[in-house]
């Protein structure tokens, strides 16, 4: 019962530690949307991986 007790404590400690990343994650994303001037409630996430690769792909291009 105590491994038990104790390997439930770890899932809710893992849990709540994964909920601040998210968080953390959705407050960099709004401020992101707000520098780039975008809607915050509209950006996701793919949204804004797909920026930055598009980005990333016409630096590398003008460096050549």
């Amino acid at each position: 019962q105590i491994v038990l007790q104790t390997v439930s404590q770890g899932s809710l400690d893992a849990s709540k530690d994964l909920q601040k990343e998210f968080a953390t994650i959705e407050k960099k994303k709004e401020e992101l949307a707000d520098y780039l001037c975008e809607d915050r409630k509209k950006m996701s996430l793919e949204d804004v991986f797909s920026t930055m690769k598009t980005f990333r792909e016409l630096f590398l291009k003008a460096l050549q």
